[in-house]
């Protein structure tokens, strides 16, 4: 007797009331598999413990059929690896080859044996050679590992912009091309020996710090950069954090900040030079309208450079109440990935920051998108004189929480006002509703610049 209600994928079959699961097969399976659905008895009469089954047995089949679909179309050495770790994973193992397996614990051989025989896997299955390790692992360069990080992580890509998307790729594939060129090779990068190479590629990396070619935070940051590619492309493979093999970047480049001759934080724009040079009327006429506008914007509201730059028309609310913009990710043609979940933000308009969007409702196509408002607005700004020679056009953000100390904004008031963590500025955690428009608006006034004639 089977009842055909079923729940979860689930249903109760037989007289002991135990439930069997049943599982759809996607269509790009049906083909070899010349099934439409297929069936598995859970061997529990508990609802919970069958819905678990159930999960187990969908995410193991889809392995399994995956790895069939893959193989019948003879794929390179380094798929079949990728296909058998997601097999091993799915079985809640480790994919080990069948060398490291003999010389690792018998009980781990032991457990693989027990799980094959339990669903009764048929001799030279895909799930068999996964589990005792018959596929090599392949033999990936750094760089090949750099360029294959997008694909090992979409979820990371998924809602960035064409430029994003580049800045995030160049994270990992400029330190391994650095890494190239100063040992002079593109080494297998699970074969990176810690004394023979990376330590070397530290040295060297010291050499260039000290030569000035260089700075000592960058220095830190692509080593730093390179170990966390080593994590996430093990992780990417599916092996336990527990058993991840150690990193051969790990903890060096320590200390390579301390040998720059400046401190590496942004100088703010002095406050006499943003309202004599900047907000007065017609200071800068000799910028591109677009590029003007947009460096008004940052002027009074404390955004980063490209939550002004990249805004779409529909984040722009000019006849709200309060006018604003409103930053947050975007989906679609208009996507962009924003820098961290407390970036997300309503921000009000005010003074020359309000002229410049009432001139551009519809934002800046100019620069959306393109990353390219910095060297143009800098090398502007520095031409005319506009700028001081050791400031950059970021200063302006610096200068925005200067002028919120000065009318004595708590911490955490001017966190949230700049998109930053609010939960960091306090040291703990944070309760209640986010500050309210209005309220943003009074500190945005209290600190606004009345633009004199130039």
């Amino acid at each position: 007797m089977v009842e055909v209600a079923m729940a979860g994928g689930v249903f109760r079959r037989g007289k002991k009331g135990l439930y069997t699961a049943r599982l759809q097969v996607p269509i790009q399976f049906q083909g070899f598999l010349e099934k439409t659905e297929i069936w598995q008895a859970t061997g529990t009469s508990d609802y919970e413990d069958a819905i678990e089954f159930r999960i187990a047995w969908k995410r193991r089949k889809l392995a399994e059929w995956n790895a069939m679909l893959a193989g019948a179309a003879s794929p390179p050495a380094k798929s079949r690896y990728e296909i058998a770790a997601e097999l091993t994973a799915a079985r809640g193992f480790t994919y080990r080859t069948a060398k490291e397996l003999a010389s690792g614990p018998l009980e781990d051989l032991m457990s693989r044996f027990t799980s094959l025989e339990t669903s009764k896997e048929a001799p030279g299955s895909a799930t068999v050679s996964a589990l005792l390790g018959a596929v090599e692992r392949p033999k990936l360069t750094i760089t090949e590992v750099a360029e294959s990080m997008p694909d090992r992580f979409p979820e990371d890509v998924k809602y960035k912009n064409e430029r994003q998307k580049n800045v995030w790729r160049a994270r990992w594939t400029r330190p391994a091309a650095k890494f190239v060129e100063l040992l002079g090779n593109d080494t297998v990068f699970t074969e990176i020996h810690r004394v023979n190479q990376a330590l070397p590629f530290r040295d060297a990396l010291r050499d260039r710090i000290i030569d000035g070619d260089i700075l000592g935070r960058s220095a830190q940051k692509e080593i730093q950069l390179l170990n966390l590619m080593w994590e996430k492309f093990h992780a990417s493979l599916g092996v336990d954090e527990r058993e991840m093999p150690f990193s051969p970047f790990a903890g060096l480049g320590k200390g390579f900040s301390k040998l720059d001759e400046e401190e590496g934080r942004k100088l703010q724009v002095p406050l006499d030079v943003i309202e004599e040079r900047i907000v007065a009327k017609g200071a800068l006429d000799f910028m591109n309208p677009q590029a003007r506008d947009i460096t008004l914007a940052l002027v009074e509201t404390g955004a980063r450079q490209s939550e002004i730059a990249d805004i779409p028309p529909h984040s722009i609310f000019l006849d709200a109440t309060v006018p604003h913009i409103w930053v947050r990710r975007e989906t679609g043609i208009w996507a962009r990935e924003i820098k961290n979940r407390r970036s997300k933000r309503k921000i009000p308009l005010v003074g020359v920051a309000l002229e410049a969007f009432r001139r551009n409702p519809e934002g800046f196509p100019q620069y959306r998108h393109k990353g390219t408002y910095s060297a143009t607005a800098n090398k502007a700004l520095h031409a005319h004189g506009a700028l001081p020679e050791d400031v950059t056009i970021g200063g302006l953000r610096h200068s925005f929480e200067a002028r919120l100390k000065d009318v004595l904004v708590e911490n955490d008031d001017r966190a949230e006002l700049m998109g930053h963590s609010v939960k960091k500025a306090r040291g703990r955690e944070v309760y209640g509703d986010e500050m309210e428009l209005r309220k943003k608006l009074e500190w945005h006034l209290r600190i606004m610049f009345k633009p004199r004639q130039a």
